[in-house]
């Protein structure tokens, strides 16, 4: 039996030139991470990310404090998997409102993600035009992305975004494409979802948990 933990990325740039790189308040979600995998000697037999940036920077801040508190713990080399890569949502809410014909203020989190929430179900029916990937493949890329982590033995730690981590759910617990988007849009940043998996079947045990800021209020985000 595997364990996969999956981690969402830290908090990202939102409404910046460069969404795809940390915050202060990112790297700072990460360390604390780091140290309660250090805290709990919790190593891992394989480590996963997307080709993203902010996946790769939320790996390098769990690393860095691993690496200097627990020597010790074991945390290889990450392999790279592109099906753990976040949804294109900037191609998604565009089309949304080419075909809706509106515009929105990107800046403001609450019209932006209530735009997005519209925007994926319309993705999902098929609705939209001149995205970088249907929803078909994306949901087959994440099941092939979930035969690579169940094929891994031992403790498996994956460092991905919210889409993948709702849309593993999905297929997990074979819920709807509504309750797969809702569950999407309340993922925090580094926060962990556990299965244990048996042959490919994947076993719920966490969703969604920041145990590593609790006393930190301050740190819980969203984008």
């Amino acid at each position: 039996m595997t364990e996969v933990v999956m981690v969402r990325h830290g908090q990202a740039a939102f409404a910046s030139d460069d969404y795809d790189r940390l915050t202060d308040i990112g790297w700072e979600q990460a360390r604390l991470l780091g140290e309660y995998f250090s805290a709990a000697e919790a190593g891992f037999d394989t480590v996963f990310t997307g080709t993203m940036r902010r996946h790769r920077e939320t790996l390098a801040g769990i690393r860095d404090v691993v690496a200097q508190s627990s020597p010790a713990i074991a945390m290889p080399d990450a392999q790279v998997l592109p099906g753990l890569n976040e949804y294109d949502f900037h191609s998604l809410i565009a089309a949304y409102l080419s075909n809706v014909k509106q515009k929105i203020d990107h800046s403001d989190p609450r019209i932006f993600y209530r735009t997005l929430r519209l925007a994926l179900m319309a993705w999902s029916r098929g609705e939209l035009s001149d995205v970088t990937e249907t929803w078909a493949n994306f949901e087959s890329r994440v099941r092939g992305t979930m035969t690579s982590l169940a094929a891994a033995k031992g403790r498996v730690l994956v460092v991905t975004s919210g889409g993948p981590v709702s849309a593993v759910l999905r297929e997990a617990l074979k819920v709807d494409v509504e309750t797969m988007v809702n569950l999407n849009l309340q993922a925090k940043n580094s926060g962990i979802t556990r299965y244990f998996t048996k042959g490919e079947q994947f076993h719920l045990n966490t969703f969604n948990a920041v145990p590593h800021l609790a006393g930190h209020q301050q740190l819980i985000s969203y984008t």
